[in-house]
């Protein structure tokens, strides 16, 4: 791949680019689960699988519980794991506990309060996040993302990759580091439009994973090859 130092102004800026993923992938399906809570449950119910299979198991999960976090607490574990086990990778168990634990961590804050929070106080809200199963500071991020409440893309690592090959933030070692750089560099350029930038964090994150992969990226069939400063 080429060096990142082309001149600024010959990159895409972050709406070319975002506009330009659309028009070659079409407009996103919905997320399939926008409740911070239900998003929460996405996260944990599945491990190091695709997202047809996460939601597979999800969907399973919803029909088995409706989603109630008392309904999941209540589980024995083992059928919980059950459950959860065929399509969501490995661990079945640990994967149970965690929803077990994230369960029960929302209705100690509340299950209707922990979205008005969301859209409230962001700044609390992410302090609750952080600390469920499986979110942390990027997950936390997206969940506000979803709820309008931050202007951030929260982007996951492919679509990180994306942005720093476009010219937005600092590849490093560490993914914090990489994802601050990533957040900080694109903030500039980030219109007030949530569900635009919920698309955009759609779009960037399934080019990262299609074409712009970590390994030999495609860019000969990549639609922002002209103007991507680090395009072979």
């Amino acid at each position: 791949m080429r060096s990142a130092d082309r001149d600024s102004s010959a990159r895409w800026t972050l709406r070319e680019a975002v506009a330009r993923l659309e028009k070659h992938y079409g407009k996103p399906a919905p997320l399939r689960a926008t409740d911070p809570f239900a998003m929460v449950l996405w996260e944990c119910c599945a491990y190091l699988v695709d997202d047809a299979r996460r939601r597979r198991v999800y969907d399973r999960l919803v029909a088995a519980t409706g989603g109630d976090p008392v309904r999941i607490a209540a589980m024995k574990p083992g059928a919980l794991a059950e459950l959860i086990a065929e399509d969501g990778g490995m661990r079945p168990p640990m994967r149970a506990e965690k929803l077990q634990r994230a369960s029960n961590l929302v209705l100690d804050v509340g299950r209707t309060e922990l979205p008005e929070l969301c859209r409230r106080d962001p700044a609390k809200a992410r302090r609750i996040l952080v600390k469920f199963p499986n979110i942390g500071g990027p997950g936390a991020d997206k969940i506000l993302m979803v709820a309008g409440s931050v202007k951030t893309l929260a982007p996951d690592s492919n679509a990180a990759r994306v942005l720093v090959r476009l010219g937005f933030g600092k590849d490093d070692s560490r993914y914090d580091r990489m994802y601050r750089s990533v957040v900080e560099a694109t903030a500039p350029q980030l219109p007030d439009d949530p569900p635009w930038r919920v698309r955009a964090h759609q779009l960037l994150r399934q080019h990262g994973q299609s074409l712009c992969k970590t390994a030999a990226p495609r860019c000969g069939e990549c639609p922002l090859a002209a103007r991507c400063p680090s395009a072979a």
